[in-house]
């Protein structure tokens, strides 16, 4: 039958919960309860996906050819929102400015970073482009470089900035990974510029067009939006890099490949990420948790990825292991019981 109308309610239920979920902001904005966003996030959300549990659905591959159009479309909500709420903001304490800037940096790193991330492993280059341009307004446009060059080749291995240890916390992970990411990709650019013999200030230099943009969108913030307009666009930019790198923590903590006997690292495998088959945090992540999958075959699109039931599983969602993570006297024993289990897991599975 070419209509299935249970994929069919399944796919328009995933746009409109991931359609809410992103323009929340600016409805609480507009009550003068901004904070709700926060409590929705980082409270709601990860007891919802909780309870929900993890369970199988229906793959999104229903979605077809309209399933490339679908991260443009909130490309276009990505930058909506920045101007409905950059817009609409008046100053009247550090607080509210405060609030307004981790509601805001909550959506657009939780999800326009998320879209980002599916864009630049796209092959068409106006794909590649528009993921730039949601990076850029999050100023961490360098990250294109270093994830797609550096982190898929390395991942699981001490070389990785974005692969957290065994043992270490979200915030020593956060200075390794945002240092280590900037430091790479300014050396993979140079690399690349070198084979290619391209100059530093070129349209064809990656970094250069992203510092550029970046550099754009802070200049219309100050004109348009005024001094704190920038405050709240500099702070947005902050909370939705530390929340990129909170989700990267949790992507690989403690997971490291062997080396062969000739000395170099095994394959990218299911064993190198960490995943979750929670159905919401799935839906609102564009299938994200499916992480193994995506590192396996890194440029299938979101609607064709598949759990791998056999890979690291998370004992929650990646929104209430995000939250977690804030709390390595939590996170880390939590982590260490389910590295355990997976040791022993993949012992037994080696024996028999």
């Amino acid at each position: 039958m070419w209509f299935n109308l249970r994929k069919f309610s399944y796919s328009i239920f995933f746009l409109i919960i991931g359609i809410c979920f992103t323009l929340q902001v600016s409805f609480w904005q507009n009550i003068d309860l901004v904070w709700m966003t926060l409590i929705v996030s980082f409270l709601a959300i990860p007891i919802l996906d909780s309870l929900a549990g993890a369970r199988k659905f229906p793959s999104l591959a229903f979605f077809g050819t309209f399933a490339h159009w679908v991260p443009r479309l909130y490309f276009l909500l990505h930058f909506y929102l920045l101007f409905t709420v950059l817009s609409s903001f008046e100053f009247t304490n550090f607080l509210e400015l405060f609030l307004n800037g981790l509601a805001l940096g909550t959506i657009t790193g939780g999800i326009g970073i998320t879209i980002a991330h599916e864009l630049m492993h796209r092959p068409k280059k106006v794909d590649r482009f528009l993921s730039k341009l949601i990076m850029a307004s999050v100023l961490y446009g360098h990250f294109c470089i270093e994830h797609v060059k550096g982190h898929h080749v390395r991942v699981a291995t001490p070389n990785d900035p974005a692969t957290a240890k065994r043992g270490q916390s979200l915030y020593g992970f956060f200075l390794q990974s945002i240092s280590g990411t900037l430091l790479r990709s300014f050396s993979l650019q140079k690399l690349f510029l070198e084979e290619h013999n391209i100059k530093m200030f070129s349209f064809k230099n990656e970094l250069f067009v992203t510092l550029l943009c970046s550099f754009f969108f802070i200049s219309v913030s100050w004109f348009f939006f005024g001094f704190y307009g920038l405050l709240l666009f500099v702070l947005q930019a902050i909370w939705a890099v530390l929340l990129l790198e909170a989700t990267n923590y949790i992507e690989h903590y403690g997971l490291l490949r062997s080396r062969t006997k000739s000395g170099k690292y095994e394959s990218v495998s299911y064993k190198h990420s960490w995943n979750s088959n929670h159905a919401i945090s799935n839906w609102i992540l564009f299938h994200l948790p499916w992480h193994s999958h995506h590192h396996k075959s890194m440029n299938k699109a979101f609607h064709e990825l598949e759990p791998i039931d056999n890979a690291p599983q998370m004992p929650f969602g990646y929104p209430a292991m995000i939250v977690i993570a804030f709390f390595p006297f939590v996170f880390i024993p939590l982590m260490e019981r389910q590295l355990k289990l997976y040791q022993e897991r993949e012992e037994k599975v080696i024996t028999v």
